[in-house]
């Protein structure tokens, strides 16, 4: 099994990570976790694995739906502290899956997925994604950097 690409060094981790931007009219499928942290659906890339394969393949554990019309959308650097620095590079995907009220995935760490208001986006985590609702229609990769 591959490792992800969770990093630990002297001053705190390194995360390669992916995450999935899907709207449905003026909703987006966000994850929430046990502890109430609400995000995009995504994960850890793992060694050896492109950042898209690693969208494509989260967002199946996560829901089971095969991402549609992939394009790669943002890039954020997240700078963090949670326990310990972090230094997380986070690749956006966009894309497309049939629509449902809810997903069941196969790999879903006890994680809900729903559909939120995008006018909420700012209770997502990282804070970054508001920034995108405003980029949803431009072409071109969105590049970001994120202190918290």
């Amino acid at each position: 099994m591959r490792q992800d690409l969770t990093i630990p060094l002297e001053e705190g981790k390194l995360n390669i990570r992916v995450a999935v931007w899907i709207e449905q009219e003026e909703s987006l499928l966000i994850s929430e976790f046990p502890n109430g942290l609400l995000s995009l659906p995504g994960g850890r890339v793992k060694f050896g694995e492109a950042s898209n394969d690693a969208a494509i393949r989260e967002l199946y554990e996560e829901t089971g739906e095969q991402l549609k019309d992939i394009r790669l959308f943002a890039i954020i650097e997240n700078f963090f502290t949670l326990g310990q620095a972090h230094h997380e590079i986070l690749y956006v995907y966009r894309g497309t899956i049939p629509f449902k009220e809810t997903y069941a995935g196969i790999d879903y760490d006890d994680q809900k997925l729903y559909w939120l208001s995008k006018s909420e986006i700012h209770k997502l985590k990282p804070q970054a994604f508001a920034q995108l609702i405003h980029k949803a229609d431009e072409f071109g990769v969105v590049h970001i950097v994120h202190r918290d």
